[in-house]
């Protein structure tokens, strides 16, 4: 990555670099190189914009757990052959072992396919355009210094 002359690093981040002049957006590789893609400096930023915890949690351990109890269930009623006598407790039983079954079903593909957690920075330009920096997992601390290093640069907050 290429600094201007008298540009100094303040902030530095696997996603995003800022210096005293400028944001610049991109990834660090596994060989801890920066791959800069997007660069806007401060005088074109008109506001900028927090969201810290869209995505959701993965439950796949807990969606498996209700599926294989609730199929445990079922296995153990159909195999129970005194069962049969009592269609009541047999019934009763059938629906117990059947809601974590379904509840299962609906956990797990449901995690598999969600939108993983991250916390995001939008930075508003002057023109009307967008520049999205994304970051892993909930409540970022890396997001939370971008923030902190946007107010000391003077750049204005937009709340929801």
């Amino acid at each position: 990555m290429d600094l201007f002359k008298n540009e100094n690093i303040i902030l530095d981040t696997e996603i995003c670099k800022i210096t005293n002049l400028r944001i610049i957006t991109g990834k660090t590789s596994t060989a801890n190189i920066f791959k800069q893609k997007k660069s806007v400096e401060f005088d074109d930023i008109n506001s900028f914009e927090m969201i810290m915890n869209p995505g959701e949690e993965n439950n796949i351990k807990t969606g498996l757990k209700y599926f294989l109890s609730g199929l445990t269930i079922l296995f153990v009623v159909s195999i129970i052959p005194i069962l049969e006598e009592y269609q009541t407790i047999q019934s009763i039983l059938f629906l117990i072992g059947v809601i974590p079954l379904i509840y299962g079903g609906y956990l797990t593909p449901k995690s598999l396919f969600r939108l993983k957690e991250h916390s995001t920075v939008f930075l508003w330009l002057q023109n009307g355009k967008c520049i999205i920096i994304s970051f892993p997992q909930f409540d970022n601390e890396n997001a939370k210094e971008v923030q902190s290093k946007l107010f000391e640069m003077g750049v204005s907050f937009v709340s929801k």
